[in-house]
């Protein structure tokens, strides 16, 4: 039998926080609940869907967690251990700059916003900490005080080269629409050509390029018309349209990325942290091990910031898994690469565990971890669904998912949980 428990070799805990580990997002399965799931910690609780501690200021330190799952006949069928890493909010001794960027899990800011809101503000909720200007986030997108760079539909590689050519570049389109989360990756047709919706915002969509799209875009037409998912299905009417801006780290002199260059650009001091949340994108292959595709452009990024920024600290936080109700059929139907559920979460699993042995590297160790993000993710309940009949004859109804890979606002929220712990941590190492 493969492998089914992947527990990352730690997890971030902050004093007065509660963890939560879901045994969805570390066991590799489309029925996790099928097994006996016994955890082990001399901290914390077990239930049913996962395990949750929330340590106090006597409990900093690390803990060992270790997981077996049985089968009804008490056969041993998997088990792992991982360290749980405890430490108590502390402002650093000196101001810490940070960068985050990524896809569009990053577009609309909400991760990082949330960490930095958490560390620096005072009230909401969670209570933030309150240690005002001890970090400050950089980027040329804003929330807000956070700056970030999102970019929907972008991979590594869009990172690494200079796609100003337009031959595949995305495009915005200013509309007065009425389309919301629960119409991102569905698909659309204009002027025989098809675009997928990548983003979503008041006034303007950003649609990536579908099938065969290719080549310089002279008119998109009147109006978008859909060919499948989504929920809103009227016209879109096309007021205007430009391309999607050009790589923001490239550096003509050196043929790829210089963040050294994209801070002197911008105004911006040099950077100590970088937080990266790359990427669903590109992931075409149901349960795939081979992430070559993407490997020379991750070491290119990494690379290119430990030659700037030599002392910085560099932060790969993992994918979540996709929706496993309904989303995934809502955005792609039942046919191509993406449309298979347990295949996808298959390559999710082993494209996070990719990033942790890479990270994990004698050249990268000391500068770079993984973060974990899938097991803290509740993607049972934080995806986009809808109520909908339970079948023709019936009217009483039930939850579907609505999107495949997008979280809602609560999944968005809780990216962010998992970014302030990890922000914490490394904090506690600048005190």
């Amino acid at each position: 039998m493969s492998k089914l428990l992947f527990l990352a070799k730690r997890y971030d805990l902050a004093v007065g926080d509660r963890f939560e580990l879901f045994y969805r997002g570390v066991i590799r399965s489309m029925s996790p609940y099928k097994y006996y799931i016994h955890t082990e910690c001399k901290k914390g609780r077990s239930y049913p869907r996962y395990y949750t501690f929330t340590p106090n200021e006597n409990e900093t330190g690390d803990h060992e967690l270790k997981i077996t799952l049985y089968d009804d006949d008490r056969n041993v069928i998997d088990s792992a251990v991982t360290t749980l890493h405890v430490v108590k909010p502390a402002a650093p001794k000196k101001k810490i700059n940070v960068l985050c960027f990524g896809d569009s899990l990053t577009f609309n800011g909400v991760w990082p916003y949330e960490g930095w809101r958490r560390f620096t503000c005072t009230g909401g909720t969670p209570e933030g900490m309150g240690f005002e200007g001890s970090v400050e986030f950089f980027g040329e997108s804003r929330k807000e005080n956070v700056g970030y760079e999102g970019y929907g539909g972008w991979k590594w590689k869009e990172f690494c080269v200079n796609d100003s050519t337009g031959l595949r570049s995305s495009v915005w389109v200013k509309s007065n629409h009425h389309l919301d989360e629960h119409d991102q990756e569905s698909v659309w047709e204009t002027n025989g050509k098809e675009w997928i919706l990548e983003s979503i915002e008041e006034g303007r969509l950003k649609f990536k390029r579908g099938r065969n799209n290719l080549g310089i875009v002279h008119d998109l037409g009147d109006a978008f018309r859909n060919v499948s998912g989504g929920v809103h299905k009227e016209d879109i009417a096309v007021e205007s349209f430009e391309y999607e801006e050009h790589n923001p780290f490239y550096d003509e002199s050196v043929k790829g990325p210089c963040f050294r260059t994209y801070c002197e650009r911008n105004g911006f001091p040099d950077i100590d942290y970088f937080y990266i949340l790359l990427t669903w994108n590109g992931q075409y292959i149901p349960y795939n091990d081979d992430f070559s595709m993407h490997d020379p452009y991750i070491r290119m990024i990494l690379d290119a910031i430990l030659r700037d920024f030599p002392k910085a600290k560099i932060r790969l936080i993992g994918i979540m898994s996709p929706s496993v109700n309904g989303g995934i059929t809502a955005n792609y139907g039942c046919s191509g690469p993406y449309s298979d559920v347990f295949g996808d979460l298959w390559t999710v699993f082993n494209y996070d565990k990719y990033l942790e042995d890479l990270v994990s590297e004698e050249k990268y160790r000391n500068n770079c971890r993984y973060i974990d993000m899938k097991a803290q993710f509740d993607v049972e309940n934080n995806m986009p669904a809808a109520e909908e009949k339970v079948n023709a004859r019936c009217e009483k109804t039930e939850l579907l998912g609505t999107n495949g890979v997008h979280p809602n606002m609560d999944g968005y929220l809780q990216i962010g949980d998992v970014f302030y712990r990890a922000l914490v941590s490394d904090m506690d190492e600048e005190k």
